[in-house]
């Protein structure tokens, strides 16, 4: 019996050791690589379609981190509220180039926290570009 705990117990390790570290890179990734529509995926739970170009910006001091994206198709805007453009919205605005910079035209907003991180979607429906953040707790 004690030969059959133990091999369940090294079996839950072997499988249960690798599903939370991958866990753990997507929900900690603040980098601009591969993992960034993933990680802003998995903390809004809100899809980004394909997208054609992305920019990403990651402030280390202000633990910030601000993704523009042009989107392929246009987003599913049902969890969004129309809005007009405030800096506000965006913790990172300040690390955008000026032509990076959201009109204040057909905006859309969709925010929240997950994990003790603050996320936000800007959409721009004409344009389909996409703002997208996260702000880490420190």
């Amino acid at each position: 019996m004690k030969k059959k705990n133990i091999i369940w117990l090294i079996a839950t390790l072997l499988l249960g050791t690798p599903i939370f570290l991958v866990y753990l890179t997507f929900s900690n990734s603040t980098d601009c690589s591969q993992l960034v529509i993933d990680t802003y995926e998995l903390h809004s739970g809100i899809n980004i379609p394909e997208v054609k170009f992305v920019n990403s910006y990651y402030d280390e001091h202000a633990n910030t981190r601000i993704s523009i994206y042009e989107l392929n198709a246009q987003m599913d805007l049902s969890n969004f509220k129309r809005t007009k453009f405030t800096s506000g919205f965006l913790h990172g605005i300040s690390l955008l180039d000026e032509s990076e910079l959201p009109n204040e035209r057909h905006l859309y907003l969709a925010s929240g926290e997950k994990w003790g991180t603050k996320w936000t979607y800007l959409v721009d429906s004409d344009s389909r570009r996409l703002w997208a953040e996260l702000k880490y707790d420190k």
